[in-house]
């Protein structure tokens, strides 16, 4: 499938070190478990997940010399991938291959069927490609680890959180490459999902989710226009129950601001409903070969993956 542009505009190396407008301040406090619908199984989940095992995934996918598109090893990293989501549980685990520009690499894909008929399909998905400074460089070491093994490994953790857990919706964990050189491979599965049949969808997307701001801060990502100004409503009401989870179960100050630049925009673009979790602007090794799992938070990065998690069971729990 080729597919260098998206609704006639050209699908540009995406820059997620710039916030296109401000971040604020979410004005959401922490709640009593009285007021949370699912007080029991979502403490008992964002409970178990582990530091430990987010890290593991960091540094195995950080151990790749590189994970550029265009580097043989990116085959490698996708299998890895798609182990970690057979040992997870994950009941369907495949890999689509999508082409553009004499260019081919996978999506990662693990399916997890829900119970319900006609639900939204929610999509928790992250890039797992790298770069080093020079984009088209596909030999220069470029480890990744905030960018974005940080993000794959927060959905493999939910993933493996989630197996057991009858969900009313489907859900898909999905891993993209090619987001670097222009949201490639989400570019093509969107709009393959679309070409499909007629499934509502809702994206999830965790980009650069391992490395604190200054201020401790987590960003909950809303649509606030693009392409598709119907789904800004929904998107706005999800990320008020991400924006809620983060409040209930971590201490990390919330802030809202606009998705963009990276792999919910083509999704957004067909008019699917996209939040996303982002740290923030500000780590000085995006794009380099010093973004290595040292740099990272881990307890910063679980707490993103249990409010991500909290956020998911508020949405698709099998009630």
């Amino acid at each position: 499938m080729h597919r260098d542009t998206l609704r006639g505009r050209p699908l540009a190396p995406p820059d997620k070190g710039r916030l296109p407008s401000p971040a604020v301040r979410a004005a959401v406090a922490r709640r009593t478990w009285a007021e949370v619908r699912t007080d029991g199984l979502a403490a008992s989940l964002v409970g178990q997940v582990s530091a430990d095992a987010l890290r593991d995934t960091v540094e195995v996918l950080a151990a790749f010399h590189t994970r550029h598109t265009f580097s043989p090893l990116i085959d490698g990293a996708a299998d890895e991938i798609a182990s970690r989501l057979v040992a997870a549980g994950c009941p369907d685990v495949a890999r689509t291959t999508w082409s553009n520009l004499g260019h081919s690499a996978d999506n990662v894909i693990g399916t997890k069927p829900g119970t319900t008929a006609g639900r939204p399909v929610v999509i928790l998905c992250a890039h797992y490609d790298s770069r080093a400074e020079i984009l088209d460089d596909a030999t220069a070491r470029a480890p990744g680890a905030d960018d974005n093994a940080s993000g794959v490994a927060a959905v493999l953790e939910a993933a493996r959180l989630l197996a057991p857990v009858a969900l009313a919706s489907t859900v898909r964990f999905v891993a993209f490459s090619g987001e670097e050189q222009g949201l490639w491979g989400s570019a093509a599965y969107a709009e393959e999902l679309h070409a499909a049949g007629p499934e509502v969808h809702c994206i999830v997307n965790l980009d650069m989710v391992g490395r604190p701001p200054s201020d401790g801060s987590v960003t909950v990502e809303r649509d606030l226009g693009n392409e598709v100004p119907g789904n800004d409503a929904a998107s706005q009401a999800f990320g008020a129950v991400m924006a809620q989870a983060a409040a209930d179960h971590t201490d990390l100050p919330v802030l809202l601001g606009p998705i963009y630049a990276s792999d919910y925009m083509p999704f957004e673009a067909l008019g699917d409903v996209a939040i996303g979790a982002y740290e923030g602007e500000g780590n000085p090794h995006y794009h380099r070969t010093s973004d290595t799992p040292a740099t990272l938070d881990y307890g910063y990065l679980a707490d993103v993956t249990r409010f991500t998690v909290a956020t998911l069971l508020a949405d698709v729990l099998d009630a």
